[in-house]
């Protein structure tokens, strides 16, 4: 039996960083590799002149109507890109009874 996405538990990216999943300060690059952002401590992200949400920002920097966050951004592990959605899916499995 699968749930659709919209059946699972909303995380909001704030959670990644209260949990210390990634830190105030660190990077992320979008997964084209065109563009990065910094994380600050309030859970926003801030590009050039952008700041905003995860989605917000994704969208502004691509000129775009909207932007899924989670599957537009990564992170750097050992010099590989990770999709911060991989976090979302860490938090959610731990929120699962």
């Amino acid at each position: 039996v699968s749930t659709s996405k919209r059946a699972e538990p909303r995380v909001p990216f704030g959670q990644v960083v209260e949990r210390g999943m990634l830190k105030p300060g660190d990077q992320l690059y979008s997964l084209n590799g065109r563009h990065s952002a910094k994380i600050h401590a309030d859970g926003t992200l801030v590009a050039h002149d952008q700041r905003g949400s995860i989605h917000q920002v994704g969208a502004a920097l691509e000129g775009a109507p909207s932007c899924n966050g989670w599957t537009y951004w990564c992170f750097k592990k050992r010099g590989q890109a990770i999709p911060i959605d991989m976090l979302r899916k860490k938090i959610r499995a731990e929120m699962t009874p």
